[in-house]
């Protein structure tokens, strides 16, 4: 058993064929989240390391076999790696602004006891060793000019893949140093249309996006949405299960996708309130306080019509 192979990405998928065979080792993996870079590291880690000589993973080996012990922290894969930002600080409050760090990256007194460069440097169980930096638009410019020198000649058993949005938004000494593999959003299918509408997803053409929304959670958002005609404690009723699922970070998306419908004054309104519920709670503002604003503020955009805009 291999890593799935991403939905509809033939072409990144050629042409990392193309870069396996000519052994390139730096790679940008470049598109709009949710369209499968990261399935396509994890493919593209398993086709270097397959023992059959094919353009996919065979399957049956014992290298691809690895991924069939692998869970989400991916451990049983000893060629593969993934680093990405923390999301938490160390007192475990939520980041301002998630940065990839020095220590994640190189051995520094005092930092992370299992850096990605050393472990990068060691020798491969089987062929090639690949690293992913996920999200590498947060890596910081410290961390990035310590890795430089590894982006820019890693040693010849190792590939380094940064997944990012694109070139752009990478420093420019990072960018200049990767072969940029192109990923485009995924049209979905009907029975996908049908089971997830509406969902940010489907417009924006990000199929991880769904495999990762969950039931509890679009539920969630409908009963909210209803109770928005209702009266004021119907309203904080369903505010309560949204609270519950707020953390799965799919649903300011799906707040906006159901206002969007609803036409440009209530997509406005909803897109404002949540944008201000989200800069409180990152200043650490009373979260329940926070929650009974924007449900107060989404009543109101939801009570007017189409075309109408909150007084």
């Amino acid at each position: 058993m291999s890593p799935p192979r991403p939905v509809s990405q033939e072409a990144a998928l050629d042409t990392l064929r193309q870069l396996a065979r000519a052994g390139t080792r730096t790679l940008l993996f470049a598109g709009p989240d949710g369209v499968g870079r990261r399935a396509a590291a994890r493919w593209f880690a398993a086709l270097l390391n397959c023992r059959a000589a094919g353009d996919e993973p065979c399957g049956s080996c014992a290298e691809c076999g690895a991924w069939r012990q692998a869970d989400g922290s991916l451990r049983w894969v000893r060629d593969y790696r993934e680093v990405s930002a923390a999301t938490t600080t160390k007192e475990g409050r939520a980041a301002r602004r998630p940065t990839i760090t020095i220590d994640q990256l190189v051995p520094r007194a005092g930092g992370d006891h299992d850096p990605l460069g050393p472990w990068l440097a060691s020798a491969p169980s089987a062929r090639v060793r690949v690293a992913v930096i996920d999200g590498a638009d947060e890596l910081g410019e410290g961390a990035a000019n310590a890795f430089l020198k590894t982006l820019e000649e890693p040693p010849s058993h190792a590939r380094i893949v940064l997944v990012a949005p694109g070139p752009d938004t990478l420093l420019p000494t990072v960018a200049s140093r990767c072969t940029v593999v192109r990923f485009k959003p995924v049209p979905a299918d009907a029975e996908t249309v049908r089971r997830f509408h509406p969902h940010p997803a489907l417009r924006l053409g990000r199929p991880a996006s769904l495999l990762e929304a969950s039931d509890e959670a679009r539920s969630a958002v409908s009963a909210f949405e209803a109770s928005l005609h209702g009266s004021l404690a119907e309203t904080f009723e369903g505010l309560k299960a949204l609270i519950e699922v707020w953390q799965s970070g799919e649903v300011p998306g799906m707040l906006r996708e159901r206002a969007r419908a609803r036409g440009a004054p209530t997509y406005l309104a909803c897109d404002a309130a949540l944008e201000e519920a989200e800069a409180a709670s990152s200043a650490y503002a009373h979260r329940a306080l926070v929650f009974k604003r924007l449900a107060l503020a989404l009543r109101s955009a939801w009570r007017h019509g189409p075309g109408e805009l909150p007084s």
